[in-house]
């Protein structure tokens, strides 16, 4: 009788410790803060940190995340990182971010 009583306890604790050992989906971060993005120089390494994320992120997830239809475009990945960093970028963040596209000369698919 004391088994199944214990038994439900058992199960849930063993449902609560494996919620907690499942991986986090990855993710890419950029660190800003610190940069002084009303200077040129500023918004050049924001745009440069940027294209390292998302070089990064897609040098190690690539075949997680890009769907194999579509696996032939080698620009696929980093242009969904880095769409996804820069929505999440507060909104003058993202105005230098632009902003240093076109200091640069970036267009199309380049980073």
């Amino acid at each position: 009788m004391r088994t199944i009583l214990f038994l439900p306890l058992i199960l849930l604790g063993a449902c609560a410790s494996g919620a907690s050992a499942m991986p986090l989906e990855p993710a890419a971060h950029v660190a800003f803060g610190d940069l002084a993005l009303d200077q040129p120089a500023g918004r050049a390494e924001l745009r440069a940190r940027v294209a390292t994320a998302a070089r990064g992120f897609c040098r190690r997830h690539e075949d997680e995340v890009t769907p194999q239809l579509l696996s032939h475009d080698r620009f696929l990945c980093l242009e969904q990182v880095r769409s996804a960093l820069v929505a999440d970028m507060r909104p003058e963040v993202r105005h230098a971010y632009k902003q240093a596209l076109r200091e640069a000369g970036v267009r199309g698919r380049r980073l």
